[in-house]
């Protein structure tokens, strides 16, 4: 998944969740970088790791267009360890086939933020999303 599809996706699961507020992208229409979303006074930064794995072809390509259904979370997020742990929620309820796993940092382990997720996908490409204020 590229981290601009990554972008629109989080954007649609994030637009009907009630502690999210006004949620935009920071690329639309695949503008120039950074890549992110503002969440009210909360910016999330998406980065894009990995490799893909596999043959690109069977990539889904259908983040940005499909209809996403997602559940609403209840949670209402001060902190950063909060904020990611509403957005892995979220981005977990989604449920697609090209997302292998989600975690926050703190679960993964591997960053010293105190607040961002990390999502998986399923062709082999990690996306990082880094939260850069969460002063709401």
């Amino acid at each position: 998944m590229k981290v601009r599809y990554a972008e629109g996706w989080i954007a649609a699961i994030l637009a009907p969740q009630p502690w999210a507020g006004q949620v935009a992208r920071w690329s639309p229409g695949g503008g120039p970088k950074p890549v992110g979303l503002s969440i009210g006074q909360v910016r999330l930064q998406l980065v894009q790791g990995g490799t893909i794995v596999g043959n690109p072809a069977q990539i889904p390509r259908d983040w940005d267009d499909s209809p996403v259904s997602a559940p609403v979370v209840e949670a209402s997020p001060r902190t950063p360890a909060e904020w990611a742990d509403a957005l892995a929620q979220a981005i977990t309820g989604a449920s697609h086939d090209g997302v292998k796993s989600v975690e926050t940092y703190a679960q993964w382990g591997g960053s010293s933020k105190p607040g961002g997720v990390r999502i998986v996908c399923a062709d082999g490409i990690e996306i990082f999303g880094s939260l850069l204020d969460s002063s709401q």
